[in-house]
Formats: structure tokens, C-alpha cells, sequence
């Protein structure tokens, strides 16, 4: 999108949406590395996020770019033009698998990026892609713990995907790379929320976005990724309070969080049989056992050592 037309734009899309007024207004800058465009077209988005946020069209902007392109200036001069996050492309704190998958990065630059985004400022957000070539489940283990103490405000996870015409498409044609299956990228990914919501990150997104089936060689990709995760979670939790109060507990959750309690398709309810009532005052992501003391009340957090 050409600098000059993101004002017009960003106004356009904010006059067709309801109270604009009253919702917090940021200008994304994604798909790319941001802080590694040339210098003359960096210099006109720069400009362009300035003027939205001087002129009042937005509250800040945001971008993502590479740990190995985040530099004390280039940050200086992001948190100028009105930028108030920068989300960086961890992707693993793995140097073998970062090395396997030709990220062109270790993850010491990570950690060097995440302090200058800091320093600077500014909102820190993390990517990992579970599934990277070379990751088993310990290497994903150390990649969540080193992520987590960076402290990040949000984390986004994208299990590996195999797309058309890539360099890894190429390995796992050629057999060197197996994608995750379906359930063991919930899984790790489920680890992973689980991890950072006990450490106070939020989740942003899990899975990626919608893509196309025909640009998808393998993997784990699904439309609904994110619901699994979380249905994974309430199945897990639904059978431990079981193994606690015996299978006859009736199990109460949020009434927003009945669909992810019943399972994709239903399966959850299908395996454990159990009975459910809502509970409105509980805090969402919530089950518990009906009558039962604090045991009896769990949240992702406390499932993490049932996950992988």
C-alpha cells in the first residue's frame, strides 16, 4: 500500500464503523519487516502513522518486524512517529531450529530486541511457531520459558504450516520435515497459553489466519484452530475435576464458555459424560465443580504439567 494513501484509507474504514469515538484506534503496520523497509519508503509510513496519530484519526501504530532488524534508532524513531508496540518474530529460542529453518536470526538477538523495544518505550509482542524443523517437545519447552521471561505483553502463536512453493515444502517433499499433527500442535500450543497466561502475557491469537487450502501443502492448519486449543484446555480440566469429585460432578462454566466445555462437535461432553450448569459470575476460561471448595475451581493456568 503506497504511504500517501494510508490517511485516506484509515479514515474511510473508521467512518464505516460503529462508535469509532469510543474504542482505542491503532494503525498496524503487517505482513513484513517493518523496520527493514528502505530507508526513503520507511521515511513516508513513518510519516504517514505520525499524521493519524497528531491529527487525532488514531491513538497510536504498531508494527512487526525481525529481532535482527530492531535497532536503539530505529525504535527512536518509531516511538516519534507515534508507534506504541512492536511485535517481533521470535519464532523459537532454539539456535539449532532457528539455524534448520533459515530464520537468519538466534535467539540472543531476540532478547537483545525485546530490551531495546522496552527501552524505547514501546509495547512488546512475541511470535513462536511451534513445529519449526529441529523443535522436539523440550526445545519448545525452553523456547515458552525464555519467552516468558522477557516479560511480553502479548504473544502470538503459529504452529508451523507448510505452504506451496517454499523452501520448506521442499524439505518435506524431500522427507527432511514433518509438520506437526493437528493434535500435537494443540497441544504445544495449549502449553504455550497455558505458560504465558500464568505469567501475565496475553494471548493474542493462536493458529494462523484463514488461508486458502490450495496454498497449504501440510500441517496443522485449521480454520478453528483457536477454539480447539481452548476446548483441548476445558476437556483437560473437565477430567481432572472429574478424577477429583468423581464422574458424576456437575461441572459449571461461564455460559460464553459452553461451546469450548462441549468440545469440537460435541466430543468433550461425548467422552466424559458430564452434566453442566452456568455459572455468570465466574471469570471466563473458568471450570468448577459445582458446591466444591477452591480444588475444585481451575483455570488453564493449573493444568500445565497434564498438557505435554
Amino acid at each position: 500500500m503506497p504511504p500517501g494513501e494510508i490517511p485516506r484509507i484509515a479514515r474511510d474504514f473508521l467512518a464505516g464503523c460503529k462508535n469509532p469515538g469510543g474504542r482505542r484506534r491503532l494503525v498496524a503496520f503487517y505482513g513484513g519487516s517493518f523496520t527493514g523497509i528502505e530507508e526513503p519508503l520507511l521515511k513516508r509510513y513513518l510519516q504517514a502513522a505520525r499524521e493519524l496519530v497528531e491529527g487525532g484519526v488514531v491513538h497510536g501504530a504498531k508494527a512487526s518486524t525481525r529481532p535482527d532488524l530492531v535497532t536503539p534508532g530505529l525504535m527512536e524513531r518509531c516511538s516519534r512517529a507515534g508507534f506504541v508496540e512492536m511485535e517481533i518474530g521470535a519464532q523459537s529460542m532454539d539456535d539449532a531450529v532457528l539455524a534448520a529453518s533459515g530464520r537468519g536470526h538466534g535467539a540472543g538477538d531476540t532478547v537483545r530486541a525485546a530490551r531495546v523495544v522496552r527501552e524505547a518505550g514501546l509495547g512488546l509482542v512475541v511470535q513462536i511457531m511451534p513445529g519449526l524443523p529441529g523443535e522436539d517437545r523440550d526445545s519448545f519447552r525452553r523456547t515458552v520459558e525464555e519467552i516468558a521471561n522477557l516479560e511480553p505483553d502479548g504473544v502470538r502463536i503459529y504452529p508451523t504450516v507448510v505452504l506451496k512453493g517454499t523452501p520448506l515444502e521442499r524439505l518435506y517433499r524431500s522427507g527432511s520435515y514433518t509438520p506437526l499433527t493437528l493434535e500435537e500442535a494443540v497441544d504445544r500450543t495449549l502449553y504455550a497459553y497455558a505458560a504465558f497466561s500464568r505469567r501475565g502475557s496475553a494471548v493474542l491469537r493462536m493458529g494462523l489466519p484463514p488461508l486458502d487450502p490450495e496454498h497449504i501443502a501440510a500441517g496443522p492448519h485449521h480454520p478453528s484452530f483457536g477454539f480447539l486449543v481452548r476446548a483441548r484446555a476445558f476437556g483437560l480440566m473437565a477430567g481432572l475435576l472429574q478424577e477429583r469429585f468423581g464422574s458424576g460432578v456437575e461441572l459449571e462454566v461461564h455460559p460464553h464458555d459452553l461451546p469450548e466445555l462441549l468440545g469440537h462437535r460435541g466430543e468433550n461432553r461425548r467422552a466424559m459424560g458430564f452434566s453442566f450448569s452456568f455459572n455468570g459470575c465466574l471469570p471466563r476460561g473458568t471450570v468448577k465443580a459445582k458446591g466444591a471448595s477452591e480444588s475444585g475451581c481451575l483455570q488453564p493456568e493449573d493444568i500445565i504439567e497434564y498438557i505435554l
